[in-house]
């Protein structure tokens, strides 16, 4: 894996990347990224977990719509509020060297966000994350984050037993909807990729 072939890829692709040593580093630059005033969504993110980025915002006073900063009537309101906020940070499933961040979704609330909802977009991952190729991406979030992201969620799906990817048609399935971003949106302002020289999250 080349660094800088990659950000070089993000670049020529209209996203903004920035690559750090550790995740302190990476959460400092976040926080002196998004301004004190600014409202900011999250999805459901081991990454941006283990970073406490919500945390971190909602203790300097930003508005803050996660799992874990706000118990909402119903999951929907929060990813309303989420999805209409000045920004959003989500990490990825996967990032292909080309440049082509792939999600996959249950709910589909996440990639609706970084597809249309929100104009400033702040993608989180470890180097973890990154795959050879497109089709590596894809096979990477089949394979890895959602077997591994259906037994967190305590899914009765059979990747939680097998620990692949078996095409399901389960109820359980979270792998309902996927997001390829290719470029930002026209809509999109600002579409950060931080990169972070550890392994993070699923």
């Amino acid at each position: 894996m080349q660094i800088e072939k990659l950000t070089s890829n993000l670049k020529r692709k209209g996203f903004k990347p920035y690559f750090f040593e550790n995740k302190e580093s990476a959460v400092q630059f976040v926080l002196d990224l998004i301004p004190n005033q600014a409202s900011v969504g999250f999805g459901g993110s081991m990454t941006v977990k283990e970073l406490a980025l919500d945390f971190a915002l909602a203790n300097r006073g930003n508005a803050v719509y996660s799992y874990d900063t706000v118990t909402p009537q119903n999951k929907d309101r929060l990813h309303q509020l989420a999805n209409s906020s000045d920004w959003y940070i989500s990490s990825t499933n996967a990032l292909s060297e080309s440049g082509d961040f792939v999600n996959i979704d249950g709910t589909a609330n996440r990639i609706c966000a970084l597809a249309y909802g929100v104009k400033n977009i702040v993608y989180v991952l470890g180097v973890n994350k990154i795959a050879s190729d497109l089709e590596s991406a894809i096979e990477r979030a089949r394979s890895i984050a959602c077997p591994l992201n259906a037994k967190r969620l305590n899914k009765n799906t059979p990747c939680v037993s097998t620990g692949e990817c078996c095409y399901c048609d389960s109820e359980d399935c979270i792998c309902n909807a996927t997001l390829i971003s290719h470029h930002p949106t026209r809509l999109q302002q600002n579409v950060y990729a931080i990169i972070i020289n550890e392994n993070l999250g699923y």
